[in-house]
Order: structure tokens, then C-alpha cells, then sequence
């Protein structure tokens, strides 16, 4: 009987105190963008990006894009896209994507060669490709965010190259 009468005042206030948080993240993140953009607020840009350096068609390329509100090595960043590497030919390759706001952001990549969704690891160092946006990891860490973070403020083009061990 306490539990359930504690339970019965503690779950207003707690969703309460939820609704209120998550009205404070999206009019903070609004002002952000709109100090960031200084742009109109539903303007979009596309992301060319040229992928280079792939080393079979096994698998697939899987893309994920990150900003401010969920930096890598977020689980899913905030959009994600893959592409079969049967459909690639050659072992360079184009692709644009629609729809992003003015925003700080990043882009990473997985040749997951064995389409498990994950970055399979040797002893020390990842055994599958990966690259990040304008950025080649060369570090003996793993890379960061603020590695490969930019403002996109228009229409942008990057460059990927893989990096294999």
C-alpha cells in the first residue's frame, strides 16, 4: 500500500520535471541554430560526399552523422544511410544527402565488409575501413568528434577516404 501511494505522487512530478526538461532542449536548441545559421529557419543543405579508397565490394558502406546534441561515438548520430558495395563501381564513389540544417556536425563511415553493423576489431586495431568528414585519422588514438566536426552553413563537399590496418 506505501509503495503504491508513493508511486501515485512520485510519477507526476516525475513527468512532469521530463516535460519540462525536454521543452528547455528544444528552445535552447532552436536559439542555438539560429545564432549558428543566421540563415532562414527552414533552409536545408545537401552533403556531397566523394568516398574514396575502398579496397573490395564486399559488405556495406554505412554513413553517420552526428552534431552537437549527439557527438560520436553516439550509437546512431542523428541520420543514417548505407549503400551496398555491390552497387559501387571501382573503388571511389559519389553520394549527396538532402535535408540538413545549418549545424556544427560530422560525418563518419564503416566498410563494414561483412555487413554486421559493427567495426569488427583486431588485437589492437579495427580489422574493417573506416573515415571521417575532411579528416584522415592518422593518430595512434581512437579519433574524436572535434577531429572531424565542421559548421555547414550551405550546400558542402567532402571527401572520405577510407583507412584500412
Amino acid at each position: 500500500m506505501k509503495i503504491f501511494f508513493l508511486a501515485a505522487l512520485l510519477i507526476p512530478s516525475l513527468i512532469s520535471a521530463q516535460s519540462d526538461s525536454l521543452t528547455y532542449k528544444a528552445s535552447s536548441k532552436e536559439s542555438k541554430s539560429e545564432k549558428i545559421s543566421g540563415e532562414k529557419k527552414n533552409e536545408t543543405y545537401s552533403i556531397t560526399i566523394t568516398v574514396t579508397n575502398i579496397r573490395n565490394h564486399n559488405g556495406v558502406i554505412g554513413f553517420k552523422f552526428f552534431d552537437d546534441s549527439t557527438p560520436f561515438p553516439h550509437d546512431t548520430g542523428f541520420r543514417k544511410a548505407v549503400i551496398k558495395k555491390s552497387e559501387i563501381v571501382g573503388d571511389s564513389f559519389t553520394v549527396t544527402y538532402d535535408g540538413f540544417i545549418s549545424q556544427y556536425m560530422g560525418i563518419a563511415l564503416l566498410d563494414d565488409e561483412n555487413s554486421n553493423w559493427k567495426l569488427d576489431m583486431g588485437l589492437f586495431f579495427p580489422k574493417e575501413g573506416h573515415a571521417f568528414s575532411d579528416y584522415y585519422h592518422t593518430a595512434f588514438r581512437k579519433p574524436v568528434y572535434q577531429d572531424f566536426r565542421f559548421r555547414l552553413t550551405g550546400n558542402k563537399k567532402v571527401i572520405m577516404k577510407i583507412k584500412y590496418y
